[in-house]
């Protein structure tokens, strides 16, 4: 039996309105690989595989003084080109349990900052941590003080970082909660954005 007396057959024993619903089905499930297949390489790449990864990697970016500015530590970052041809500003990194140290004046109070994974952008320029972001620093005068958010934009040449989630700061002196906040880690100045709540505790 041939091609042609196949379809002729199945046409004969399932009434048409099966056969249509067949055919939406067929073209559904079609339609549902190809998006899948095209969003996998908007996010990947066009190859859908990483153009290199490291494994324990540390860098270290020194001001111009030469003085450390920053540390960055991670098990593994794994890095994305989009454009097979050649590098461009829209490939990213994708970093491991990252933790970032940002050194001030006293380079033994570095504020700490870590966070589940983190993706770099813009050739470095800026890095996104998702996922259980902490930030603390230990200090004589201040003790802990730490820091919780969900997501956080750091820009480490500036040592500047900003989020708008959800926010929570306990220290020594008691805890605050916000929406939004931005950091100077250089300068050791925070500005919460708004709904700003604060509970002192005494000692």
């Amino acid at each position: 039996m041939n091609f042609v007396e196949r379809i002729q057959h199945i046409h004969q024993q399932v009434p048409a309105p099966w056969l249509i619903a067949i055919a939406m089905l067929v073209f559904f499930f079609a339609f549902s690989l190809r998006h899948k297949d095209d969003s996998r390489q908007d996010q990947y790449g066009s190859s859908g595989f990483p153009q290199y990864y490291m494994t324990s990697v540390e860098t270290r970016e020194y001001g111009p003084t030469g003085s450390l500015r920053y540390r960055l530590t991670t098990p593994q970052i794994t890095h994305f080109q989009i454009d097979l041809e050649g590098p461009s500003q829209h490939d990213y990194t994708m970093i491991e349990s990252p933790t970032m140290e940002f050194f001030d004046e006293d380079p033994s109070a570095p504020w700490i900052v870590n966070a589940r994974e983190g993706k770099s952008q813009m050739n470095g320029e800026l890095i996104q941590l998702i996922d259980d972001v902490e930030i603390q620093q230990q200090t004589r005068s201040n003790g802990l003080v730490r820091i919780t958010t969900s997501k956080l934009d750091l820009l480490p040449k500036t040592q500047f970082a900003r989020t708008d989630k959800a926010v929570k700061m306990r220290s020594a002196k008691g805890q605050m909660t916000a929406e939004g906040m931005e950091a100077d880690f250089g300068n050791s100045q925070f500005q919460l954005k708004s709904q700003v709540k604060a509970v002192y505790e005494p000692r």
